[in-house]
């Protein structure tokens, strides 16, 4: 038996689950398929290590005693059937290829073809099939850097060199932390109200601020093993880096509002992750909120990324990695944080690449805030802005976002 689109959140439910789209309104089905499965196969929820804070202490008491240490790191059971998943991924891969031009005249298309939208969706699915298989089979140090690799690409030459110079001037420093996540929560509401956007702000107990597209909220961190509060500097620059990523969701929801294409933009597009990084450090070089704490991490991050990804023996490498960022200037916890935590997900260095190889010395910005676009998308997507065609510049300009002083 058939299951439609809307029955997909309760797909694990389902022994065989077979999908049924309604042809006529295919694109939004599809859209709606993706924003249920981005939160399906989600790396963010579906990948961690559930005992990353007992391994630290076990490592540092290990270094103490200069004795030998290995990772045993435990992770979060994936809650899903990879087979199941990856059979619903091709099923909506299918279905993608599918769209024809009629479609696509719906709203009002001019530039973008029937052809450039199945490539749009399917590579969508395609990715999520790789947040799966990541997931899936994390403990495995080989599929987890062969999938990690292949959504997360590694830096160039000239990326990596630019870190290691850029670490030699650079040092960590302790800031007095002041700031509370209620005051943070009011210093992000005034920027929001400067840009004249309505979206959600919220706090609550996790480590780390972020933004949810999908329910136009972005969150500040209150802690989640302990009370989270921040620096002055790190509180200012935290409103340009994480009202980025909500304005380029904004951007994406209104896209295609007037024609009535769905906003998938503003959600998840394919590849996008270096692209949404990269443009919120640009953010903070643009507005004069980068400081040397941040800057110093975020190159640290790269080097940490880089050498695990040279790494044959993850396990075996994994204490000559941290002592190596200590080494570079970081802190005993900050080093092996980095490190275990690029064993969940090897992202960490396209914070540096995204900046570097993508924005930093890119003349025209305003493509890459059609959405949650990569600069390949944002180039498609620009010919049909300018033609007039179903979706409109971005409402929250480059100009608003990069040329102001906070």
């Amino acid at each position: 038996m058939k299951t439609n689109v809307e029955e997909l959140e309760n797909f694990k439910d389902l022994e065989k689950p077979e999908i049924s789209f309604n042809q006529e309104e295919l694109v939004h089905e599809l859209s709606e398929a993706a924003k249920t499965l981005i939160e399906k196969t989600s790396w963010i929820k579906n990948i961690k290590i559930e005992n990353k804070v007992k391994e630290r202490e076990r490592f540092k008491e290990k270094r103490k005693n200069k004795e030998k240490f290995k990772p045993g790191f435990e992770y979060r059971e994936f809650q899903y059937s990879e087979e199941k998943l990856l059979n619903v991924l091709d099923q909506c891969i299918e279905a993608s290829k599918e769209i024809k031009q009629e479609h696509m005249e719906k709203f009002g298309a001019k530039e973008i073809t029937a052809e450039e939208i199945q490539e749009f969706f399917t590579e969508i699915f395609e990715e999520l099939k790789l947040y799966t298989k990541l997931s899936a089979n994390i403990e495995n140090e080989k599929a987890w850097k062969k999938y990690s690799e292949k959504i997360w690409p590694l830096p160039e030459e000239k990326t990596v060199e630019n870190s290691l110079e850029k670490l030699k001037d650079l040092e960590a420093e302790e800031l007095e932390k002041n700031v509370t996540p209620k005051e943070l929560a009011e210093i992000f509401e005034e920027e929001l109200e400067r840009l004249r956007v309505q979206y959600n702000v919220e706090i609550r107990d996790v480590a780390g601020c972020y933004n949810i597209p999908e329910e136009k909220t972005v969150v500040v961190a209150r802690g989640s093993e302990e009370k989270r509060m921040y620096s002055r500097p790190e509180a200012q620059m935290l409103t340009m880096h994480e009202l980025f990523h909500a304005m380029r969701a904004f951007n994406g929801f209104e896209a295609g509002r007037k024609s009535g294409f769905p906003d998938i933009l503003g959600i998840h597009t394919p590849f996008y992750d270096q692209t949404e990084e990269g443009g919120s450090i640009f953010r903070e070089h643009a507005t004069e909120t980068a400081f040397e704490d941040k800057e110093f991490d975020y190159h640290l991050r790269l080097i940490a990324a880089v050498k695990i990804a040279e790494s044959n023996d993850f396990k075996n490498d994994f204490q000559n990695i941290v002592e190596d960022l200590i080494e570079l200037g970081g802190t005993v916890d900050r080093s092996f944080y980095l490190v275990a935590r690029n064993r969940e997900a090897l992202r960490h260095h396209i914070y540096q690449t995204g900046f570097f190889e993508e924005w930093k010395d890119r003349e025209e910005k305003w493509p890459l805030l059609i959405g949650k676009v990569n600069s390949q998308w944002a180039e498609k997507l620009k010919k049909e802005i300018e033609a007039k065609g179903m979706l409109e510049k971005p409402k929250i300009s480059a100009e608003d976002l990069f040329e102001f002083s906070y």
